[in-house]
């Protein structure tokens, strides 16, 4: 977060640090109002895509030197310090626990079945706290978006299938990830905020394709900085 700071503007500093770790202290009011009008205040919430990236880069890394079993523990215990070091966001915690279950299941031999782990997800976490279930707003957001997921894009897909199959893959993969889960997510957002944005399915599809590539420079600043 330093290092954010030091080497950038004050807005593109705290951009950055919600992105890749959920720190939103920094953010401005302008900035806050900016991400809620264009639908995209999601992005620096911590979630599975941030799990993927530190699971896949350090089980690729450790298994040139060690098996694959003592890898994933490894890998497994960086998420979770990840995590504490995080805050401990209810979405970071329920896509640790579904991302290691992704890796566990090949592990021992079982199919990974997303329905299974997130039931499994909402279990632990609300047997370790039952107040999520009625006051965690992150909580309920989060799992929403991944049952939009799990139970509406492949609906979705199969209804519009022939309409959008002449675009790329990766723009109509963004297309039906952000309609599913917005719309898994949008009774909330009024419940809650009172607030939808209109143009959020637009503006998702025009940055979506940019965000990996700003984590990447994102951990590059701070490789090149320490």
């Amino acid at each position: 977060l330093n290092i954010f700071k030091r080497v950038l503007p004050q807005e593109e500093g705290a951009f950055l640090s919600g992105l890749m770790l959920g720190a939103r202290e920094e953010f401005s009011s302008e900035l806050k109002n900016a991400l809620q009008k264009s639908g995209t205040t999601h992005l620096t919430a911590l979630s599975g895509y941030n799990i993927a990236i530190i699971f896949y880069f350090l089980i690729d890394v450790l298994t040139l030197g060690m098996r694959r079993g003592a890898a994933f523990i490894m890998a497994l215990l960086a998420v979770m310090l990840f995590v504490m070091m995080a805050g401990g966001e209810a979405s970071l915690v329920r896509a640790a626990i579904m991302g290691s279950l992704i890796f566990l299941a090949p592990c021992v031999g079982r199919v990974y079945r997303p329905r299974n782990s997130i039931a499994l997800a909402g279990f632990i976490m609300t047997l370790h706290n039952p107040n999520v279930l009625a006051y965690d707003i992150g909580f309920q957001l989060s799992f929403a978006a991944t049952l939009g997921l799990i139970y509406l894009r492949p609906a979705l897909e199969n209804a519009l299938k022939v309409r959008f199959k002449i675009f790329a893959s990766s723009l109509c993969n963004n297309f039906f990830t952000t309609l599913s889960a917005q719309l898994a997510v949008l009774p909330m957002l009024v419940i809650y905020f009172d607030f939808f944005s209109p143009i959020s399915l637009l503006a998702n599809l025009a940055v979506l394709e940019l965000i990996p590539l700003t984590m990447g420079l994102g951990f590059v600043l701070i490789g090149a900085s320490v």
